[in-house]
């Protein structure tokens, strides 16, 4: 037991050296990830609430009901559902898991491994002379092996190893039989020109990080084009129930004027025709309610594919009604701002940048692969022999029985055509991302100052419908006026009412662009969760 115990003490204090070796190579590998990506993926608690699309969102003002399959739904409500629900976000989301593993799997390169061997074996052989001290050679062998062997982050791949042999045999030449050898072994081997150096070895768990943050900004693209969706989608729809009403108010004007002429024509001032002309615009009305009813329809189901609710089959029965109408405040959008903002928030374009240091980090481990292999090997070691088990042990720990080797090895592939090919590679894919990175910038630069346009022009163009409906409105009352004097025709007035009802369409569509266009150019800068107070 004794000799166990001292075997062990010894193979203890040779794990301490193996464990401080792993501690360096731990301390390369932890460095910490880009700031870029984010401690969590998914929505804030504060957000995330619970959301039943069942129940209806909004309790009704006083004195109202909520009809039976009706869905009332605010914008921020259906942005949050769309986050929770949509398949999209579902998918990718899992990549960011999947790339954390990625890092993982980067280090295990630097993880050391154990392996222990235990062999027995016998050998009975006849013998040529009587030098082999027997007319029939027996042996015996009995080994426990242990090594650990592990890859360092600076270049250096190390073996400590332990081989216990016990060795038995009927020679009468053999002065200690049994024999009891035990070797303690380290090498090391350092590569001093190829493979030489942190940046070289922990260049894959780099990429591997920022391959991980690329799918977080990819997840948070994926993300911030929901939430425009949304945006759009409930907005359409917005404007289809708005639409709706104006085409019913246009209608109800029509059958009045229908009425107005049919009285006038039994008062016997004015002529069937008119009558005939107030009937035909109210049929083609007809028609535009509708067609305006099948938009809301339209409209309802891209918002419910967007949101994707979980009631499955039930929820394409239900009606949405949205609670939010579309304000108009004015937002004035300072372009070399929102640029300078959008090449610091964009998910693609810090996707692209973290692309670019992937490509340099492979372009400096091609080129370290162009360097030939110098490596500086040494070997240490202890070793003891005796007569009886444990005797072994104590004349190896007494340090007399001492080896050691170091050599230098040089290696160079003549030609070296693979490494030169591969360099060649790298840095064109160097030279690729660099010149994608510009074209997106350039992209970026172009998409934002089209967004403040549009803002800008969707900003002159309310006001200008606005102005265009109120004279609609005069231009009508004054034509019915008229009308009602006999100094009109009904053809005149049914044009004014025309022209209202485009003028109110248009007024109503001018609103729900700006505010399309203003989750446009969110989304275009980079910052929409942020403006829907949300947070990845």
């Amino acid at each position: 037991m004794a000799i166990f115990l001292r075997k062990g003490s010894l193979w203890i204090l040779s794990m301490t050296l193996v464990a401080s070796l792993s501690a360096v190579a731990a301390q390369a590998e932890d460095e910490p990830p880009p700031t870029l990506a984010p401690g969590r993926v998914g929505l804030s608690d504060d957000v995330m609430r619970p959301v039943d699309p069942t129940a209806p969102q909004n309790q009704p003002a006083s004195g109202e009901s909520a009809d039976v399959g009706e869905l009332r739904l605010a914008l921020r409500e259906a942005v949050v559902l769309a986050l929770k629900n949509n398949l999209d976000i579902t998918i990718a989301g899992y990549n960011p898991k999947i790339n954390a593993e990625g890092i993982t799997i980067a280090k295990s390169v630097f993880d050391p491994a154990f392996s222990i061997t235990l062999d027995a074996n016998r050998t009975v052989s006849p013998t040529a002379t009587h030098l082999a001290g027997a007319t029939v050679n027996t042996t015996e062998n009995r080994d426990v092996n242990s090594s650990i062997v592990q890859r360092l982050p600076f270049g250096a791949n190390y073996t400590l190893s332990m081989t216990n042999n016990r060795l038995k045999t009927n020679s009468s030449f053999a002065s200690i039989n049994p024999s009891y050898k035990t070797f303690l072994n380290l090498s090391i081997t350092q590569d001093l020109l190829r493979n030489f150096g942190m940046d070289v070895n922990t260049a894959p768990i780099k990429i591997a990080r920022n391959n991980q943050t690329i799918s977080v900004t990819q997840f948070r693209q994926q993300a911030n084009q929901v939430i425009t969706n949304v945006h759009a989608a409930y907005w359409n729809l917005v404007f289809a129930i708005e639409n709706l009403e104006v085409q019913r108010r246009s209608l109800r004007l029509a059958r009045e004027l229908e009425d107005l002429n049919t009285a006038r024509v039994r008062a016997g001032v004015a002529a069937p025709v008119e009558v005939t002309q107030a009937e035909a615009q109210a049929a083609a009305q007809v028609q535009n309610v509708i067609l305006a009813e099948k938009a809301i329809k339209d409209a309802e189901d891209q918002l419910t594919l967007i949101i994707n609710f979980p009631d499955g089959e039930r929820i394409w029965a239900r009606t949405i009604i949205p609670t939010d109408a579309p304000p108009f405040d004015v937002v004035q959008a300072n372009t070399d701002a929102s640029i300078q903002e959008a090449l610091q928030k964009r998910p693609d374009y810090a996707a692209a940048k973290l692309t670019l240091q992937n490509s340099d980090l492979n372009l400096r481990v091609a080129r370290n692969q162009l360097l030939p292999s110098l490596q500086l090997q040494g070997n240490v070691g202890l070793n003891g022999l005796n007569g009886s088990a444990g005797g072994d042990l104590d004349r190896m720990t007494s340090g007399d029985f001492t080896q050691w080797s170091a050599a230098l090895v040089l290696t160079y592939p003549l030609g070296n055509r693979s490494a030169r090919s591969a360099f060649i590679q790298s840095r064109l894919s160097h030279d690729q991302a660099e010149t994608s990175l510009l074209n997106l910038k350039r992209q970026i630069i172009t998409q934002v100052r089209e967004a403040v346009r549009r803002i800008e022009t969707d900003v002159r163009r309310v006001e200008a419908t606005r102005a265009a409906r109120v004279l609609a409105e005069e231009q009508l009352r004054i034509e019915q006026k008229r009308l009602e004097a006999g100094v009109t025709t009904t053809f005149n007035v049914l044009s004014f009412q025309r022209d209202l009802a485009t003028a109110q369409a248009a007024e109503i569509q001018a609103i729900t662009t700006y505010n399309q266009d203003l989750a446009n150019l969110e989304l275009q800068k980079g910052t929409i969760l942020e403006a829907n107070h949300l947070e990845l």
